[in-house]
């Protein structure tokens, strides 16, 4: 590589990389190396293996995969003769060997599936968290968080500090009375989510008019949503002209002022550019 490096009249590092298919990082390495860089090339370190969950079993799942064992049963077994490893892991190693061995490509056909016992509740953290910060009264509620939230409050002692907080801000903010911010401040300012009350004191202007006032921004939060929706979707494409007629499309068809003739002049002289 530094030879043919030498021999180029005009130094291209891109000529190194197409020759030899190496990356840029790889051809500059190799160019700058000393002479005695590239002659402790030669000299190979011998690493020890490390030894993996899988040492004991891959002369076993050979064995099987040779003879035509179905996956689920060759798993069934290695867990049974003492694998305590991850599933998923000892799944993509039969995979790759049944691959790279016999050229076979095994599909999804395991022998297990995690489930919980009938006789227990699995609850997720999320549904939690939609229960106690859930105000309209039409929104369906989990009967098991129903059944079960006060013995988690019980268990968790944060879900109700959580609640409380979210309940005493929740009256804060959708109450009339900005003088009520100063108090939720006081109270909490010392607290976990002290936080969360450094920013409401850095921008305490807009969060007390956003308590007095009867104006409300959702029409223009919906709509800077509505934006960057088709922003996401128009991702990779998208030019300028392209976003202002996806965006006219959205937010006037239907209308009765809309004009499909202009739309249509402001496409023709796009694609006359």
């Amino acid at each position: 590589m530094q030879r043919r490096w030498l021999e180029l009249q005009k130094k291209d590092i891109a000529v190194i990389m197409k020759e030899f298919a190496v990356s840029l990082a790889t051809a500059k390495k190799y160019i700058g190396m000393t002479s005695e860089e590239v002659e402790a090339l030669d000299n190979i370190t011998v690493r020890k293996k490390r030894k993996t969950v899988f040492d004991d079993y891959l002369n076993i799942i050979y064995k099987m995969l040779r003879d035509k064992i179905r996956p689920r049963i060759i798993i069934s077994y290695i867990i049974k003769i003492g694998y305590d490893g991850n599933i998923t892991t000892l799944e993509t190693k039969i995979k790759r060997m049944a691959e790279n061995n016999f050229n076979v490509k095994l599909g999804i056909d395991w022998a297990y599936k995690f489930v919980y016992p009938t006789e227990i509740s699995a609850l997720q953290r999320r549904e939690i968290l939609r229960h106690i910060t859930t105000k309209n009264p039409k929104t369906k509620i989990s009967e098991d968080i129903e059944r079960n939230i006060d013995i988690i409050k019980r268990k968790y002692a944060t879900i109700g500090i959580l609640e409380s907080i979210y309940n005493d801000f929740y009256e804060t903010i959708m109450g009339k009375d900005p003088n009520k911010l100063e108090i939720f401040i006081n109270k909490y300012e010392s607290s976990v989510i002290k936080c969360f009350i450094d920013g409401i004191k850095d921008d305490i202007v807009s969060v007390r008019n956003a308590i007095s006032s009867e104006v409300s921004s959702g029409f223009v939060e919906g709509n800077n949503n509505k934006f960057k929706l088709i922003k996401r979707i128009l991702y990779g494409r998208a030019n300028l002209d392209t976003l202002f007629k996806k965006c006219y499309l959205a937010f006037k068809f239907g209308l009765e002022d809309f004009n499909i003739s202009y739309f249509t002049k402001i496409t023709q002289a796009t694609a006359s550019k």
